[in-house]
């Protein structure tokens, strides 16, 4: 599920802890997937839709994905730089069905099916303010889970700036690899904790793929990531190949679930709030 998608596009979004760290390296093993859901609302029509998938990130020693983890530019938060071409994808399992549910989602539920080869798609809105949302699963290799009950991610976020910003009339930014990237919003503390993603992620057409993702709190009002990880990330795209890609601004729910056999689940909701094209320059 990768950032193109689980943010779906963005998702999801799917960082294996949202704590503290000092600089270094994650890397993963065994068996690890992530599912995730994520609720859009287009900002022209204002119309909502939902997107819900996986991905399997390692499986029986296979994948193996790599994380670089630091701290935003501001010292707030924490942010994960990844290459998407250490993930390992869909590879063809013998079954499996997992299940959204709650909220505003249509009875039975919004479904997501092993070996599927689009993200699961309804229109309209998927949960408001206050819904709990629960995931159930079965299948995919993996034991059996118990059903995960969650708070729906926050649904409202007034993004206050963007920076570098687009130019009067542009409809996209452009950045530079010694730009910091930085976004702002006003500050809220929401009666359940919730974490505000920022992405910045090149288009897969350029090359495998990579993404920078800083977690922040509601509270704080801010995240940047640094032009250290901006220029990081630009280097992962071919040199003979134009840079273009998305920063996303989302909240963000996760549960981690740890299971027999080595496996580790990601259970990642999200609301996207703000979506930004951007040219990259060399």
């Amino acid at each position: 599920m990768r950032g193109r998608f689980l943010l779906l596009g963005p998702v999801v979004c799917t960082v294996a802890a949202c704590g503290d760290f000092d600089d270094g390296y994650y890397r993963y093993s065994d068996n690890e997937i992530v599912f995730g859901i994520r609720q859009r609302v287009d900002a022209a029509s204002g119309e909502s839709e939902v997107t819900a998938g996986y991905e399997y990130l390692g499986l029986a020693h296979k994948g193996g994905w790599v994380t670089s983890v630091f701290r935003d530019g501001d010292g707030e938060g924490t942010c994960y730089f990844e290459r998407y071409d250490n993930r390992l994808g869909q590879p063809h399992v013998e079954s499996g069905v997992a299940t959204w549910t709650g909220g505003k989602l249509p009875d039975p539920g919004l479904q997501v099916l092993a070996n599927q080869p689009e993200p699961s798609r309804i229109e309209g809105e998927g949960w408001s303010a206050d819904d709990t949302l629960t995931f159930d699963v079965s299948g995919f290799a993996m034991p059996r889970l118990q059903p995960v009950r969650m708070s729906a991610p926050r649904i409202d976020l007034d993004v206050t700036g963007i920076a570098p910003a687009a130019g009067e009339g542009e409809g996209e930014i452009t950045v530079k690899p010694t730009d910091d990237v930085g976004v702002t919003w006003t500050a809220a503390k929401p009666s359940v904790a919730t974490r505000v993603m920022v992405t910045l992620e090149t288009d897969e057409e350029e090359g495998p793929g990579g993404g920078v993702r800083c977690f922040a709190t509601s509270s704080s009002g801010s995240a940047i990531i640094p032009a250290k990880w901006v220029a990081r990330l630009f280097s992962s795209v071919d040199p003979a190949k134009s840079i273009k890609g998305r920063l996303a601004v989302s909240s963000h729910r996760q549960v981690t679930y740890h299971a027999r056999g080595g496996w580790t689940a990601y259970i990642v909701a999200t609301t996207l709030h703000r979506e930004q094209p951007f040219t990259g320059l060399r």
